[in-house]
């Protein structure tokens, strides 16, 4: 989130910031942008969220702050309600400005909401008391999601200030992984329970290496793997990079004294170890936490490189989705060459989320909330020469819930296995890990029968009849139940169409899929034909797609007789 900058701007006693705070409602957090508009649609309420520039009196820009929110409501006499949400004056929250009443101008879609000196009402902040109001003057045009605010005067009479803002809403990215590991790798400072911040080696910005800090002897267990071009081969500056990830595990032997396995791991969350001593008794470690996410992925995809030539063992891919929390006491959460490991309580642990046994640690406790949503625990067992491949693996579903949290974890190693196990310089090298988001169709029936030469990748059809037989037999199967479909059938163009989008179709617009079925009439396309020969024709001329002609043409035509009932006739 940008901060807010000063420019050519000095107050006597205080510095302003004019910012307003995305946090939402605990509901609104699980949603993007897109899916809170369109939840508070029904209630009359929507939340549009973007983009906020300030301005001083004399048109300097102060800066720019991202995921604002504006929350505008339709009353029940046809106004509506304008709140700013949460603006920041010296650093104090001020709260929510609230401009009531506003006339709504509709027109071609577009409400225009205008006010000028109006007194807008603040609550729920810091000042509440002392600041109880600010003038406001602004105009909001809305359409759809979208919105466009010019609040061209926020006036703090209080305080002697009079600032003007710019919003425009967008619908931000949900924030989904950095996978490629192209972009900025930054110091990797292990975590412990005794606030380590010292460095060991670097980490891929959004990931954390499980890189080991033992004040004595430290470990870097992953570094960025060497770059290589488009065959393979080592390459040069003017050749495409691949970079990656590759993780190595370690073995330390002191003769006579101890040997250490040490585990090599990258994930979303927090990494930490612990041991005891110079032996390294008690060893132990992996995750806890993870990244905020509200969204149901079909599966997981990465290229991989596996090297097992040390002995063989298992590399790991793991991830899960849960929402609420668990929480761990007494967790030794450092390593402690002399004495003994400091306690700490530990919350989301990997193996208490996903229910696996913990030989350290005490009492285990989880919100009533608490859920696992979804997970991926997959071997990867075999080398593969130094040849890159790729895996895809599909979440196993457990609840319908909406997750809160994501962890995703690669290991050189079997990573809830026995620690003593670990083999000493077997390596996995990942890259391009993403999310999958399917929207396509499994099946389409019509009648109770598979539609000739279905595949999920085929969009157009094309059947033999009339539409009108079909619109109660038609069956389509989602290839993933966190996808949506919506069917339209278009009575002008003899045609249905069924749109399949992802489940992260608010933030990736080409999370979509659009099957078209053509219906071609095998009949005239007028019902209740008959062909007997006691009824004269001198009615209205068809052909056999049903326009009207103005003579019979060579062929069957379709003629209504005298007592209004249709016959063929050959001519």
């Amino acid at each position: 989130k940008k901060g807010i900058i000063m420019k050519r701007f000095l107050l006597p006693a205080f510095a302003l910031a004019l910012a307003v705070n995305a946090n939402a409602t605990s509901f609104q957090a699980n949603m993007s942008a897109g899916q809170q508009a369109e939840a508070q649609v029904t209630d009359g309420s929507k939340t549009f969220i973007g983009d906020l520039s300030v301005y001083m009196a004399d048109g300097s820009e102060m800066g720019t702050t991202e995921k604002s929110q504006i929350l505008v409501t339709k009353e029940s006499d046809g106004k509506y309600t304008f709140v700013l949400k949460n603006f920041s004056v010296i650093g104090i929250n001020v709260g929510d400005a609230t401009v009531p009443s506003l006339e709504g101008k509709e027109e071609n879609g577009v409400i225009t909401l205008e006010a000028t000196n109006v007194e807008a009402s603040v609550a729920g902040g810091a000042l509440e008391g002392t600041v109880n109001s600010i003038t406001m003057s602004m105009k909001a045009t809305i359409k759809g999601d979208y919105m466009v605010a010019d609040i061209s005067k926020v006036d703090v009479t209080a305080l002697s200030i009079v600032v003007s803002a710019k919003f425009a809403s967008k619908i931000y990215p949900s924030e989904q992984i950095m996978g490629t590991f192209d972009g900025e790798w930054e110091e990797c400072i292990p975590w412990d329970s005794n606030n380590n911040e010292t460095a060991v080696g670097t980490t891929p910005k959004g990931w954390c290496i499980s890189n080991v800090y033992t004040g004595i002897a430290n470990q870097t267990m992953g570094e960025q793997g060497k770059d290589k071009d488009d065959d393979g081969k080592e390459g040069n500056e003017n050749n495409k990079k691949i970079h990656s990830v590759l993780l190595t595990n370690k073995l330390i032997s002191i003769p006579g004294i101890t040997e250490q396995r040490i585990p090599a791991y990258i994930s979303l969350g927090t990494t930490w170890a612990t041991a005891k001593g110079i032996e390294a008794s008690n060893a132990d470690g992996g995750t806890w936490g993870g990244k905020k996410f509200t969204y149901r992925p079909d599966a997981l995809t990465f290229d991989y490189q596996r090297n097992n030539k040390n002995g063989e063992e298992n590399a790991m891919a793991i991830a899960y989705l849960w929402k609420g929390t668990w929480t761990q006491e007494n967790v030794p959460g450092s390593t402690a060459v002399f004495g003994k490991p400091k306690p700490c309580t530990m919350t989301n642990r990997d193996r208490n989320i996903l229910n696996k046994p913990t030989s350290q640690g005490g009492t285990v406790t989880k919100t009533p909330d608490a859920a696992l949503i979804a997970t991926i625990e997959h071997p990867i067992s075999e080398s593969t020469d130094e040849e890159w491949e790729t895996l895809t693996i599909p979440f196993d579903y457990k609840t319908n819930d909406i997750p809160e949290n994501i962890n995703i974890i690669f290991s050189a190693n079997d990573y809830f296995g026995n620690r003593t196990k670990i083999v000493g310089d077997n390596s996995l090298t990942i890259d391009n890990v993403k999310l999958i988001y399917y929207h396509t169709l499994s099946d389409i029936k019509l009648k109770g029968k598979t539609i000739d030469g279905f595949d999920e990748s085929k969009i157009e059809y094309t059947v033999k009849g009339n539409m009108s037989d079909y619109k109660n037999a038609l069956d389509c199967t989602l290839k993933s139940a966190n996808s949506t479909k919506d069917v339209n059938w278009n009575d002008a163009e003899n045609l249905v169409t069924i749109t399949v989008k992802g489940n992260n179709y608010a933030e990736d617009k080409e999370s979509i899929t659009v099957y078209t079925i053509k219906f071609e009439s095998t009949g005239t396309g007028i019902h209740n034909v008959t062909s007997t020969s006691t009824n004269s024709a001198n009615g209205a001329i068809y052909d056999l797609s049903g326009r009207q002609l103005k003579t019979m043409q060579k062929g069957i035509n379709i003629v209504r007789g005298k007592d209004g009932k249709m016959m063929k006739v050959m001519k």
